[in-house]
């Protein structure tokens, strides 16, 4: 599982670009779907405007802060990826 992880961490890095913007986002909740697996969904500030995104991850997986780093496009916010821990 931790070598999954590594290797999704390091092709999120690799696929990030200089136009990719990193920053704080901020759990605002944390649930478990019908499949089992946790969605958590977020906001984060783009400039002036407040973006508010989810992401599923596996229920293994522990996220145990609400402030989380999140890499976005300036040009498209809502496509953004948490760099969980």
């Amino acid at each position: 599982m931790k070598k999954n992880l590594l290797l999704f961490c390091i092709t999120l890095l690799a696929a990030c670009s200089a136009k990719q913007r990193e920053t704080l986002a901020h759990i605002t909740q944390r649930r478990i779907d019908a499949s089992g697996k946790v969605m958590i969904s977020y906001q984060f500030h783009n400039g002036a405007s407040l973006v508010l995104d989810s992401m599923e991850v596996p229920k293994t997986l522990i996220v145990p802060h609400d402030s989380v780093k999140v890499v976005f496009s300036p040009e498209n916010p809502s496509d953004s990826h948490l760099l969980l821990p």
